[in-house]
């Protein structure tokens, strides 16, 4: 209702309608799937990892040392020395006695010595005679024959064959085969045509920004899939080139290839015809050549037969001539050997018995020269054993007085010994001091060993939760992760710059329901808009 007569403006409306491009809804559509598949398919995953760090071994090794600790054994060591110490000072105090006098002197053992003579012997008288001479005896004379004839033998014949003829093989195409007989310009032709299409998508790069700038998107998601579709385009044009040069290549070598080989077999066929006929032609020489050496053999055989059959006699003739005249010198010479020898024994038999004659002459003077010297040595040996009887007396006086003189040292050395057995036992109960003193030290020192190691375990034990809880936060980065892609894909479909959107990713976490509203808004809009 209106008042008065005026009249009124109508009222303006602006509506905004955000539609999606047709090459961009099978993405928006894929986007949703996902997202209804992770909101109602994925189920909830509960971390099985261990969460809460246990007592290491260290922290362990320091809590059984703190139970296990104890007073030091330096002093129970120190308790046993002072009870010992003072048990040997009243054994050494009451255990004293003082030394009995001794009789040092004792007579001396005089030495007696009588004299005496040496016996004068006769020599021994040898017994010689004359070696008989030896017997002459005839030599013995061998049984001297001629030795065989040797047998006429034929020879071994060779079973001569021809060997196998040459075999001949063809080698198969292959990819070592394809090197050696493609041409090297191959790759070299394949890379300029590769570069001639490189330096075409170039061309046509400023024309793709054209053309988006026209439509108005330059910069946004349709000047990126032009991009894109002219680089597949490209990798596909590089490919046909590559596989197109290789083929050719390929076909190339597979022909020069068939060429080398048919010449190869032609020659290896040709190789096997000569070397069947020279096979033939050496089979045949080599029989002929057994056949003549048979016969020159046997004729060889038979001619060294008879002169061996010849020497052999004459051999025999003249060693039974050099037999017998060699048996008629032997019986000479033994005849005169047995005359010299019983000569020469004859001279020997005297000389003999000359030098023994001498010899018993000699012996006897010796041995009465030696019975006086020795009665001389006696006596003058006896005066030598009276004077050592005299001063064997004098030694025992001394000897008497240097025994008392030691047991009276001994007896200083005993008090001596007493003193210093009470001083060492008072070294014993300082020792006991110092060891009950550094037990204490012990005990502390063990006492900071256990808390430094209860430090470090706990030290440890940071870390070790520190990486639990690493683990546990990539277990639920992993489990946001689809989630995260989702809102990367829902910001390209509504057009949002990529770079800073791929950035945002890692830099913070994105909430997944209202990337889920931006795609469905998105979807509703596309429909609305078809």
């Amino acid at each position: 209702m209106c008042g008065g007569g005026g009249s009124s403006a109508p009222t303006q409306q602006t509506v905004t309608q955000v539609t999606i491009p047709p090459e961009l809804m099978p993405y928006a559509k894929r986007a949703l799937g996902t997202a209804e598949k992770l909101a109602y398919e994925q189920p909830y995953q509960t971390f099985e990892g261990q969460r809460l760090a246990g007592l290491n071994p260290l922290q362990q090794q320091a809590i059984a040392g703190t139970a296990a600790l104890g007073p030091s054994s330096q002093i129970q060591q120190a308790t046993g020395l002072a009870s010992l110490a003072g048990q040997q000072a009243g054994q050494i105090a009451g255990g004293f006695q003082p030394a009995q006098a001794q009789q040092f002197f004792q007579g001396p053992q005089m030495g007696q010595m009588g004299v005496g003579y040496q016996s004068v012997q006769a020599a021994e008288l040898q017994q010689y005679g004359m070696v008989s001479p030896g017997q002459v005896q005839a030599p013995a004379l061998q049984d001297i024959q001629m030795a065989a004839v040797p047998e006429v033998q034929g020879p071994n014949l060779q079973q001569f064959q021809m060997g196998p003829a040459e075999r001949v093989s063809a080698e198969r195409f292959g990819a070592p085969q394809m090197q050696e007989y493609m041409s090297p310009y191959t790759e070299g032709v394949v890379e300029q045509q590769k570069r001639a299409a490189i330096q075409d998508y170039a061309r046509q790069i400023p024309g793709l920004g054209a053309a988006a700038a026209r439509v108005g998107g330059r910069g946004g998601t349709r000047e990126a899939l032009l991009q894109s579709e002219a680089q597949r385009n490209l990798q596909s044009q590089l490919q046909g080139i590559e596989a197109t040069g290789r083929q050719q290549a390929f076909q190339q070598a597979a022909q020069q290839f068939g060429a080398d080989r048919a010449a190869a077999m032609q020659a290896a066929q040709l190789n096997q015809a000569a070397g069947l006929t020279t096979g033939q032609q050496n089979l045949a020489a080599l029989l002929g050549i057994q056949q003549l050496g048979t016969q020159a053999g046997l004729q060889a055989q038979l001619a060294n037969q008879q002169a061996g059959l010849t020497t052999g006699q004459q051999n025999l003739a003249a060693r039974l001539g050099t037999q017998q005249l060699g048996a008629q010198q032997g019986m000479q010479a033994a005849l005169a050997n047995q005359q010299m020898g019983f000569n020469v024994g004859q001279q020997n038999l005297q000389a003999a018995l000359a030098q023994q004659q001498l010899g018993a002459q000699t012996g006897l003077q010796a041995q009465q020269l030696n019975q006086a010297a020795q009665l001389q040595a006696q006596q003058q040996a006896l005066g030598q054993q009276q004077a050592l009887n005299q001063l064997a007396m004098q030694g025992a006086g001394m000897q008497a007085q240097y025994g008392l003189a030691g047991a009276q040292l001994g007896e200083q050395s005993r008090q001596f010994g007493a003193n210093l057995g009470l001083q060492g036992l008072q070294q014993q109960l300082a020792a006991a001091g110092q060891l009950g003193q550094l037990g204490q030290q012990q005990f502390g020192q063990q006492q900071a060993a256990l808390q430094a190691q209860q430090q470090a375990g706990s030290q440890m034990q940071q870390l070790e939760q520190a990486r639990l809880q690493m683990a546990y936060e990539d277990f639920l980065n992993r489990q946001r992760y689809p989630y995260q892609q989702l809102g990367f894909m829902s910001d390209l479909i509504r057009g949002t710059p990529t770079a800073g959107g791929i950035q945002s990713i890692y830099g913070s976490q994105a909430s997944p329901i209202g990337a889920l509203a931006g795609l469905g808004g998105l979807f509703m809009a596309g429909r609305q808009g078809g």
